[in-house]
């Protein structure tokens, strides 16, 4: 992951560690509420996008929950490229 390899290089790698913890405690609890959020943009279209904010950092897990899974569309940046990742949903 890009933004993962420009933290490592800030504050001797600790903050390559706090995003990448931040990540996993976004699909943790994902998968434990996976329609906690809003729909994205006020999405209501099949497939139902939903995003999850990464605590500290300018970032949301993208995600969409079809039947009982969920697939990972993109770990975004709040303010570059909105929905850059859409064409994942017609691959």
């Amino acid at each position: 992951m890009d933004a993962h390899e420009r933290y490592l290089g800030i504050e001797d790698g600790r903050l390559g560690d706090e995003f990448a913890d931040a990540a996993e405690s976004a699909a943790e609890l994902i998968l434990q509420w996976p329609d906690a959020p809003p729909p994205y943009r006020g999405r209501r279209g099949k497939p139902m996008i939903r995003t999850w904010h990464l605590d500290k950092f300018p970032y949301r897990l993208v995600y969409v929950v079809h039947e009982e899974e969920i697939f990972v569309l993109a770990y975004a940046h709040e303010a570059r490229r909105p929905g850059y990742w859409s064409h994942r949903l017609r691959d």
